[in-house]
């Protein structure tokens, strides 16, 4: 993970993003005036899931892939940047399918809502989205924030009024009666006439996707009510799925996909597993977000604090915020890593035919943002046994075939937008190269340079 030396030039790229913003194309957009760039050698892995092209060429136009050859074949016109990738890999730029941008890993969220929910749109949400763009996540889902808050943020992202990946919210989590500490991001959907109500409110915010956590409190009419609701505007709905119970409920309410891998059992049992084969075997894809690299390398940030304090976690904050999260951190104490249940898990899903997307819980406790996506795709190669190029397909073209953005976005081909992320090494040798990006681009903006 970069350090010290890179916070310079880090912040210096920051203030451009800042200055160039006005002219960054935002999703479906295009922008003319986006200097044409060539990524000359190297390796290209293209997110599909097939062998990388090596010595590769690719041309970035006008915001978009021009084309894509091999060094000798493909003639490199004179007006282009030229910038070399020999030794580093091209890949697409990567997707985090479940992030909050709320949290900017404080320790203690009780104290972390009460001091901070003003500062959510002006000052937290803005940094926490670069802290994700200078990682290499060119798209993220963020699944449960104060819609206030976060749909500003998205559209002022899409307005190209801040830098940060395209996002894709869900504002509050629906669930059954929250507490009244946490109302200002959760929503009560018990009854039918609730669940109703809140999913059209959320339909009419533009939502781009809907979360329900907790459905164990919940009546299957309530969840379907959701499902219809957001079904019929063609809104996908995920649910977590800690439990045995939530999943039963959201499998028969119709949900399309769920989050997080639950302790509460050594294995999923076979009426979860019947009710997971029934789908497929109906020809439909159920889809899982595991956000398993917290569970499993919890015990590595707390024992290497240098993760923890690397000042690119704190990109974009101001430093009274940035001493308060540092001093939360000595409470830092994560749960016990259970990796024979997640493992387990994993393994009964993946049998089934479940389609795993990489998405990471980033900004909770121990889990930067500037640093969740690669330990988290460390985790499915090295603790998982996932292959690389499965890895990253699954942070590339198939989170965005799930938004139904894979016409524009998701992988390394002509005519979509050119999000790509350049590494110096060899992702499929180890995914920690993936730690310290050279160039992130979007949409053909040079978003963070960091070649030497």
């Amino acid at each position: 993970m970069p350090g010290h030396k890179y916070l310079f030039r880090t912040v210096l790229c920051f203030l451009s993003v800042i200055f160039l913003s006005a002219s960054a194309p935002g999703l479906g957009q295009n922008n003319p005036s986006v200097t044409k760039i060539a990524l000359v050698g190297g390796s290209l892995i293209d997110g599909s899931g097939a062998a990388p092209l090596e010595n590769a060429v690719l041309l970035i136009e006008n915001g978009l892939i021009a084309d894509i050859g091999v060094l000798g074949d493909l003639q490199i016109p004179e007006d282009y940047i030229v910038i070399s990738t020999e030794g580093r890999t091209i890949l697409p730029g990567l997707w985090d399918m479940h992030v909050h941008l709320l949290y900017a890993g404080h320790t203690n969220y009780p104290y972390w809502h009460q001091n901070y929910t003003e500062q959510f749109a002006e000052n937290i949400m803005p940094a926490t989205a670069l802290q994700l763009l200078q990682a290499g996540v060119t798209s993220a889902r963020d699944l449960g924030a104060p819609p206030e808050s976060v749909f500003r943020v998205r559209d002022q992202i899409a307005a190209n009024e801040l830098p940060g990946p395209t996002l894709y919210v869900a504002g509050p989590q629906l669930t059954p009666e929250p507490p009244e500490w946490a109302q200002f991001y959760r929503r009560n959907i018990a009854g039918s006439a609730n669940a109703q109500e809140q999913a059209n409110a959320l339909v009419e915010r533009q939502a781009d996707v809907l979360k329900i956590s907790n459905a164990e409190g919940l009546r299957l009419e309530d969840v379907r009510s959701v499902v219809d609701i957001a079904h019929a505007q063609n809104l996908k709905v995920t649910a977590h799925g800690r439990s045995d119970a939530e999943i039963e409920i959201g499998l028969q309410g119709g949900v399309d996909e769920f989050q997080h891998i639950g302790l509460n059992s050594e294995r999923y049992p076979d009426s979860v597993m019947r009710l997971i084969e029934e789908r497929i075997d109906n020809g439909e894809e159920l889809f899982w977000t595991p956000t398993i690299g917290l569970q499993l390398r919890a015990g590595t940030a707390a024992e290497n604090r240098e993760l923890l304090d690397d000042p690119e976690n704190f990109l974009g904050l101001a430093d009274n915020t940035v001493r308060d999260i540092l001093t939360s951190m000595g409470n830092y104490d994560p749960d016990p890593v259970q990796a024979g249940i997640v493992v387990s898990k994993i393994s009964q899903l993946r049998e089934a035919g479940v389609r795993l997307l990489v998405g990471t819980d980033a900004g909770l406790s121990g889990n930067p943002h500037s640093q969740a996506i690669w330990q988290e795709m460390l985790s499915w190669v090295e603790m998982l046994g996932i292959a690389p190029l499965e890895t990253i397909h699954a942070a590339t073209a198939l989170p965005a075939q799930v938004m139904g953005v894979d016409n524009l976005v998701g992988t390394l081909e002509v005519g979509k937008y050119a999000d790509i992320v350049v590494v110096h090494g060899d992702p499929l040798a180890s995914m920690r190269v993936l730690s310290d990006p050279e160039l992130v681009i979007k949409h053909g903006q040079i978003m963070f340079d960091r070649r030497p």
